[in-house]
């Protein structure tokens, strides 16, 4: 165990002792699931994919400090261990900007507050085949730290006469990544929507998911792509009076993506992805700190 990763886990127990005093739990919980047609794995992917993360922990005393443990899994029907895997374990995060929030129309003001410095260290686990991911010589374990931010806008009792907003973003370093090889580098997620209400929970809009690394080569298409395109969604329980706010955040989506790598593409021509289907079931539990 390297010694960050050390005084990453003392620090935690240390943490943990001072919350016992004054303990303010919280949950933050995102689930998706859907059938993707390429998924940018390779052409001729077909399959339902679930994806889910989780935070649940404590403030400390009346900081914006929170220790947590977090879990980051996906499930499929194909047999490949990285599309069944949980990632699980603990976290430390802070909001430095919180200070700045204010109802002035100021744009830095409504999203610089939303920016979270965190850090994380995790352990791995493959649930379909896990001797191939023995076998392929997988890190076991990823420290990871950097900047989050998820802002939504015009969503909880909307203007439906405006455009309505989510974006989020993380920029982290990472620290094996659970890769087959030594990964010391950066990876950058952006991922923002702009769409229209129609009434009813009806929400059309434009899309993008980019993710960015500081690695190149074919072998790592997958961290150097986006996909962009459009997409209808339904949240039927979002803004009904009296709905239960386990599924206030229910949304039902369809959406059409192209693909672009952003470095290189990857070796076998069989695994140019150039479109992307997918439609499914997303929802939230938790308000996003």
């Amino acid at each position: 165990m390297s010694k960050r990763l050390i005084s990453f886990v003392l620090g935690l127990l240390i943490a943990t002792g001072a919350a016992a005093a004054n303990f303010q739990p919280f949950a933050e919980l995102w689930n998706n699931f859907a059938y993707y047609d390429t998924n940018l794995e390779r052409q001729g992917f077909a399959s339902i994919l679930g994806r889910y993360e989780g935070k649940i922990g404590t403030y400390l005393f009346e900081t914006p400090v929170q220790l947590y443990g977090a879990y980051y899994g996906t499930t499929s029907q194909t047999s490949d261990y990285f599309d069944n895997s949980l990632f699980a374990g603990v976290g430390l995060r802070v909001k430095p900007f919180e200070g700045l929030r204010s109802k002035d129309d100021v744009w830095f003001r409504e999203w610089i507050p939303d920016v979270k410095i965190f850090a994380e260290s995790l352990g791995a686990n493959y649930l379909k085949n896990s001797a191939s991911a023995e076998t392929a010589g997988l890190a076991k374990t990823d420290l990871r730290y950097g900047f989050d931010l998820w802002h939504e806008w015009n969503l909880d009792k909307p203007d439906e006469s405006q455009p309505w907003g989510e974006l989020w973003s993380n920029l982290s370093y990472r620290d094996t990544n659970f890769g087959w090889e030594s990964f010391q580098n950066y990876v950058f997620y952006f991922q923002p929507k702009i769409g229209k209400h129609l009434g009813r929970g009806i929400e059309p809009y434009l899309k993008a998911d980019i993710v960015y690394s500081g690695k190149s080569g074919a072998s790592y298409s997958f961290l150097n792509a986006a996909d962009y395109g459009v997409g209808i969604r339904f949240e039927p329980w979002r803004n009904r009076e009296g709905s239960n706010e386990l599924l206030g955040k229910f949304k039902m989506f369809f959406e059409i993506l192209g693909v672009s790598y952003l470095k290189d593409k990857p070796a076998a021509a069989n695994q140019v992805v150039e479109r992307d289907l997918r439609f499914g079931i997303d929802f939230s539990y938790g308000r996003v700190y």
